[in-house]
């Protein structure tokens, strides 16, 4: 079906069937965008309540009538409808049904999206591991991370959040050499200016590849104060960024090791698109962020020269794609492309 002529006859948002899906707990998604037009419907899941809301009280009427094929205006028009109000949650609505509407382009053309993407997407996109619930303080922490690595992921990330700073390089070494590689390490935004300091002269290269979100706020003051407190502290940020005039002086001026930022929070595919761009030409690596895990992988596939491997989330990510029929599973480090339409996934019900 040629959906060059169609336009968005519906919008709306479903609880998931908690007797498929359930039980719930604190933290899981519930919710999920649908787009409607011709017969077919798009979708993307699982979404959290409040952005849901949002997509069903105001963003939803605003794309009815749309062209489903234009992706830029519809943004546009969203983050028109949102004003001032258009970061954090209102990004984070605008990009579930930024990509719901892109699952139904896909559907609607036969192609997945990243075919829409890209003319010659790649059919396996790396993955790395993110396990921030471990304590690598604890007994069992070493056959953890002994048994992830061994699934052969492009490398692993645990947490480490604020303690003293001989206490951060310990469990930072110790971690390392239970993978047999450098580790990834997010601090959650919680070490602040000093303990980065005190840390950046002690974390080898070969022990930590980036501190992640190392300060409580990701913006251009915080970090560039912190390049001045630290020398040779590899960092990586982005996953709480919402606006691209923010991203853009960050990673001109900040040089971060990674950038981390996330396919729907930033405003859904369509934004994340000019977002990897801006990466490439400052020469920073894009590892997308995993809440949005299938959104990123389409992304991933579509444009491999931009961004590398996409993280994983050990304990969340299969409790998000209970709810789902078609999910993604990472095999010897990577996870193959969905050949179905869209973006390659269903709600059970």
């Amino acid at each position: 079906m040629d959906p060059a002529d169609t336009v968005i006859e519906r919008v709306r948002v479903e609880c998931l069937d908690d007797r498929v899906a359930g039980p719930y707990q604190a933290g899981d998604s519930r919710f999920a965008v649908v787009v409607e037009a011709r017969g077919e419907t798009g979708v993307f899941a699982p979404v959290d309540e409040l952005p849901a809301a949002l997509v069903a009280t105001r963003l939803g009427q605003r794309a009815l009538r749309h062209a489903v094929i234009d992706h830029t205006g519809l943004l546009r028009g969203l983050l028109a409808e949102l004003g001032p109000h258009a970061a954090g949650l209102g990004r984070w609505a605008v990009g579930a049904l930024d990509c719901a509407v892109w699952d139904l382009h896909g559907r609607l053309a036969g192609l997945p999206v990243a075919a829409l993407l890209s003319d010659r997407p790649v059919q396996r996109v790396p993955v790395y591991a993110s396990w921030l619930s471990l304590d690598l303080a604890r007994a069992s922490a070493a056959e953890s991370v002994k048994a992830t690595v061994a699934e052969g992921f492009a490398f692993t990330k645990w947490a480490l959040r604020e303690a003293e700073a001989d206490e951060v390089v310990l469990l930072a070494e110790r971690a390392a050499a239970w993978a047999g590689q450098s580790v990834a390490v997010d601090a959650l935004g919680s070490w602040g200016h000093r303990l980065a300091a005190k840390v950046a002269p002690l974390l080898a290269p070969d022990v930590v590849r980036w501190v992640e979100d190392p300060l409580a706020r990701t913006d251009r003051a915080g970090y560039s104060q912190l390049r001045g407190w630290t020398e040779g502290l590899r960092v990586a940020f982005g996953e709480r960024l919402a606006h691209a005039e923010d991203a853009v002086p960050l990673l001109e001026h900040c040089r971060p090791e990674a950038f981390t930022f996330d396919a729907v929070w930033c405003g859904g595919i369509t934004e994340a698109r000019s977002w990897l761009s801006a990466a490439h030409e400052a020469r920073v690596p894009v590892h997308l962020h995993g809440r949005a895990f299938v959104p990123a992988v389409h992304l991933a596939a579509a444009f491999p020269d931009m961004a590398g491997a996409v993280e994983y989330q050990m304990v969340w990510e299969p409790r998000r794609q209970r709810a789902l029929r078609g999910t993604l599973q990472p095999d010897g480090g990577h996870v193959a492309l969905p050949d179905r339409p869209g973006l390659g996934m269903a709600v059970r019900r």
